[in-house]
C-alpha cells in the first residue's frame, strides 16, 4: 500500500510537507487528482490526494480554511498546493487550519507537473492492483450479465453481495445479504466510508439521487471499486425501468382514451382482453383522479378507471362498454359538487342516462331565444324556489324588474311559468346546459 511518506520521499518530485500530525506520513494514498473547483470532494475518493494551484483560494482566508475542513471531514489523505503560479508561498490561513486539524499539507514546486505526481501514484499502485483489476473485471462481467435477468436491478445487487461476501443495499431499493439498518446508513451516507455499530460501510452515489452501500463486519477488499463499477449499471437499469414505466403509462392512457370514446354497439372483445392484461377487474368505476388502474388526461381532466370500492365517481360498471356512461356520471357529479353517481337526484339521473347528441339540440332550441339577463333571471328564480323577492335580492334588481323578465320568458317561449310541465322542462334544460 502506498503511503504519504513514499510520495514525499520521491526525489524527482520535490514535495515538502508543511503541516500534518504524527500519523501524516503513514496515511494511505490511493490516488491523486488535480482539481480547482468548489466542493472538490464531490470528485475525490477517501485516501486520495488533492492537488491544486489555488485559483479559487486567492484572497480568501475563509475559503482556504473551509477547503482544509472539507478535505479532512471527507477522509482525503492530503492536500498538495502548487507554488509559483498563484501563490509564491503557502497561505497562512491554509497552514494554520491544516495544523489545527493535523491534516497533511505539502507544497509542489513550479517545475513539478501535477500529472507527474498522479502518474507516480498510479505506477506505484499498478503491481499491487493487477490482481485486484483482474478480480474487478470478473465482478463487472458478472454484473453486466445480470442485465439479462427479468429483474436486473435485484439480480445485480444479489450478485454483488455474493461476489464480495458482504451485504449490499440500495437505499429505497433492493438489498441482499446481511445489511445494517437503512435509516442509520441514510443519516451518514455522505461520509462515503464509516464504522457504525460494528458495521464497516462504504457508500457510493447513484446519479441522480440514489446511494449504493456495501456493508460487512470487516473491511471488504474491492468494496469501493466494485460498488463504483456497479453504479453506472444500476443507474442504467433505473433509466430503463423509468422508460418502461413511461411507455406503460402511455399505453394505459391510450387504452382508456379509446374506452372513453366508445360508441354504443361497438365491438369490445379486443378491448376487454387488453384491459384485463393490465389487471383491471370488474365491477369498476370512472373517477376524476390521477391514480387508478388506467389513467389519462381527457378533455382537460384527469380520468381514471378504478376498482369499485364504494360510491365515488361514476356508476359501477361490469364491462368496458360501460366506461363512457360512467365517465359522464363522474363529470356530472363533479359539476354538481356530488361525491358519486349514487348521490344523483332524479333530474341528474335522467341527464346521466340521456344521449347528449339527442338532448343538446332540444335544449338549445328551448334556451337560445332567451337573452342573457332573462336567462339569468330564470336560473335565479328556480334556484330560489320561485321566490320573487329572494331571487330579485340575489340579482340586485327590484322585484318588479324580475317579474318583467320572467314575463319576457313566458312571451318568448309562449308558455306559462305556472305550468308544472314547463317548469320541469326548463329545469332539466338548465341542468343540461350547466353540465
Amino acid at each position: 500500500m502506498l503511503v504519504l511518506a513514499d510520495l514525499l520521499t520521491a526525489e524527482d518530485l520535490g514535495l515538502t510537507l508543511v503541516a500534518g500530525g504524527a500519523d501524516a506520513l503513514a496515511r494511505e494514498v490511493a490516488g491523486a487528482h488535480s482539481i480547482d473547483v468548489e466542493a472538490p470532494t464531490r470528485f475525490l475518493e477517501r485516501h486520495w490526494v488533492m492537488l491544486t494551484a489555488g485559483m479559487r483560494l486567492r484572497g480568501s482566508a475563509a475559503a482556504q480554511r473551509a477547503l482544509i475542513a472539507e478535505l479532512d471531514e471527507a477522509g482525503i489523505s492530503a492536500l498538495g498546493i502548487g507554488l509559483g503560479l498563484v501563490f509564491q508561498r503557502v497561505p497562512r490561513a491554509l497552514v494554520e487550519e491544516a495544523r489545527s486539524r493535523s491534516f497533511p499539507l505539502f507544497t509542489v514546486p513550479l517545475e513539478t507537473a501535477f500529472r507527474d505526481i498522479a502518474g507516480y501514484v498510479a505506477r506505484s499502485s499498478l503491481s499491487s492492483d493487477l490482481h485486484s483489476y483482474q478480480r474487478l473485471t470478473s465482478i463487472q462481467r458478472h454484473l453486466v450479465d445480470a442485465l439479462r435477468e427479468p429483474e436486473p436491478r435485484e439480480a445485480m445487487v444479489a450478485r454483488l453481495a455474493r461476489m464480495l461476501d458482504a451485504g449490499v443495499l440500495v437505499l429505497d431499493g433492493p438489498s441482499a445479504g446481511a445489511v445494517p439498518d437503512a435509516e442509520r446508513v441514510r443519516r451518514r451516507v455522505a461520509e462515503r466510508e464509516f464504522e457504525d455499530d460494528g458495521w464497516h460501510v462504504v457508500t457510493v452515489p447513484i446519479p441522480p439521487s440514489g446511494w449504493l452501500a456495501v456493508a460487512a463486519r470487516r473491511r471488504v477488499p474491492l468494496a469501493r471499486a466494485a460498488a463504483a463499477a456497479a453504479v453506472p449499471l444500476l443507474a442504467a437499469t433505473e433509466r430503463l425501468a423509468e422508460h418502461a414505466r413511461e411507455q406503460e403509462r402511455a399505453v394505459r392512457a391510450a387504452l382508456l382514451d379509446e374506452l372513453l370514446e366508445l360508441t354504443p354497439g361497438a365491438e369490445t372483445r379486443g378491448l376487454a382482453a387488453r384491459v384485463a392484461s393490465f389487471g383491471v377487474t370488474f365491477p369498476a368505476r370512472i373517477v376524476l383522479a390521477e391514480q387508478g388502474r388506467l389513467v389519462t388526461r381527457h378533455r382537460g381532466r384527469w380520468v381514471a378507471l378504478v376498482d369499485d370500492e364504494g360510491p365515488i365517481g361514476g356508476r359501477p360498471i361490469h364491462g368496458v362498454e360501460g366506461v363512457p356512461r360512467s365517465y359522464r356520471d363522474a363529470v356530472l357529479a363533479h359539476e354538481r359538487g356530488l361525491p358519486a353517481y349514487e348521490a344523483f337526484d332524479l333530474p341528474a339521473l335522467l341527464l346521466a342516462d340521456a344521449d347528449p347528441e339527442l338532448v343538446r339540440p332540444r335544449v338549445d332550441a328551448l334556451l337560445d331565444p332567451l337573452p342573457a339577463p332573462v336567462l339569468d333571471a330564470l336560473k335565479e328564480f328556480f334556484a330560489r324556489d320561485q321566490d320573487v323577492s329572494a331571487a330579485a335580492a340575489a340579482l340586485h334588481v327590484h322585484p318588479n324588474t324580475l317579474r318583467y323578465r320572467l314575463g319576457r320568458v313566458e312571451a318568448l317561449l309562449g308558455r306559462s311559468l305556472r305550468s308544472p310541465a314547463t317548469i320541469a322542462e326548463l329545469m332539466l334544460a338548465l341542468s343540461t346546459r350547466a353540465s
